[in-house]
This record gives C-alpha cells, sequence and structure tokens, in this order.
C-alpha cells in the first residue's frame, strides 16, 4: 500500500506484479533455467508481451534463507549469494527487455534490493547476505539497496516495518532511474546524472554459485513514464 502510494504516479496507472514462494531459496527456486520457481517469473514476466504494459523495473526482496542455510541445508549459501543475485538480475532483465518499449538496453532497467533485515543469530552469515546485496548495488548504476536492519526486531516484518520499507523502496526506484548506464551496442550514456560508478557485469552459469529468495516483484506500467 505505502509503495503504491508513494511512487508518484499521479496521472498514470501503473500495475505491481508480485510472484513469490515463502521459504524459498535463490537458487534452488528462482535461479535461472535451474530454480523450481523460475518458469513461474519467466512467464509472468513475458505473459505481458504484445500487451500494453511496459515492465519499469524490478524489486528483489529475498535473502533470509541463505542467512541459515548452513543450519538448514548443511551448506551456507551466504558465501555464493553475489554471483547467484548477478545471474538472476542479468536474466530478469533480459526477459523485461524484451518484453518493453520504453529501454535502450537491459541495463537501463532499474532494480531494488531489499537487504536482509534484523535476524536474531546466525550473525556472521546475514551480514555476508547483506554484504552481497551492498556489493550488487554498488556495482551497478541502476540498482539502490533499501536497508530494513532498523526495523522489526524478529524474523518477520511487523504493520509498521511494511509501510516504511514500501516507502523506502519508492523512493529507490525513483533514485535507481537516475543512474547513467553505458548500453553495450551504443555506447551513449543516458541523461540522468549519477554518483555511482560503472563497472563491468558479471555473467555466471547456474553451475558457478549456489543460493536462496522470497520475493521477487517486479513493476509494470499501462503507460510509458
Amino acid at each position: 500500500m505505502e509503495l503504491g502510494s508513494s511512487m508518484n504516479y499521479t496521472t498514470r496507472d501503473f500495475e505491481l506484479h508480485k510472484v513469490a514462494r515463502g521459504g524459498s531459496g535463490l537458487y534452488e527456486h528462482w535461479y535461472p533455467n535451474h530454480g523450481m520457481h523460475w518458469n513461474l517469473l519467466r512467464s509472468a514476466i513475458e505473459e505481458q508481451r504484445g500487451q500494453q504494459g511496459d515492465w519499469k523495473g524490478f524489486i528483489w526482496h529475498q535473502g533470509s534463507q541463505a542467512v541459515w542455510s548452513a543450519q538448514q541445508y548443511g551448506e551456507d549459501r551466504s558465501l555464493t549469494y553475489y554471483g547467484n543475485l548477478t545471474g538472476l538480475v542479468s536474466e530478469v532483465r533480459e526477459l523485461m527487455f524484451q518484453n518493453s518499449i520504453t529501454w535502450r538496453c537491459k541495463e537501463e532497467i532499474p532494480v531494488v534490493i531489499v537487504q536482509v533485515g534484523f535476524w536474531p543469530g546466525y550473525k556472521d552469515a546475514a551480514n555476508r547476505t547483506r554484504d552481497a546485496q551492498a556489493k550488487f548495488c554498488n556495482q551497478d548504476p541502476r540498482a539502490v539497496l533499501v536497508k530494513t536492519d532498523d526495523l522489526s526486531r524478529y524474523y518477520h516484518y511487523d504493520a509498521a516495518s511494511f509501510l516504511i520499507s514500501g516507502n523506502r523502496i519508492a523512493q529507490a526506484y525513483q533514485e535507481a532511474l537516475g543512474g547513467v548506464v553505458e548500453c553495450p551496442d551504443e555506447r551513449v550514456p543516458s541523461s540522468s546524472p549519477s554518483e555511482k560508478s560503472m563497472e563491468p557485469s558479471m555473467s555466471l552459469e547456474p553451475t558457478v554459485m549456489r543460493l536462496e529468495t522470497d520475493l521477487p516483484s517486479s513493476i509494470n506500467t499501462n503507460e510509458l513514464v
């Protein structure tokens, strides 16, 4: 609710498509061409093809499964979170680019990463997962991190935390739109200035890294912004 009301779309409608499975992991459930729910996410993006909709961004709200994965699966997946997140976002952007008309290249599509919040216990794994999420955003000019570890003191967010994080996500999306991007084919920077630096992107095969997911969401609008 707070996310929608904070998006500053005063004269145009927009849609938020939520694709989620509770307790799911990035690599096991969402990684491209491997995860159990990848086809669900891919279908949600591709079904807009030919319609008036136009994908405007991707929100990734996940990471808690990586924090306690060593206890649950016998493998610390926080160690591979960065590589898996990089591979997932790259493929999601490619699908959105193929099913949109706004962007010159997939790298222009804004991404918001909601960082793992406060997590009682498993401090080292939680910090590694947060660091991986922050690293991705620091190396991508159109990705912005939303911190939530100052909100609820429990495993799950409370009502106030949802409202606050929704507002932060909306602000982060607007910030991500301002990132300067050099499209690989055009080599022409977008017009919006940004303080973030552009670094080479990473391309990883699904077999290289492993990890987890909970709440991937994506933004689609009925009109161009």
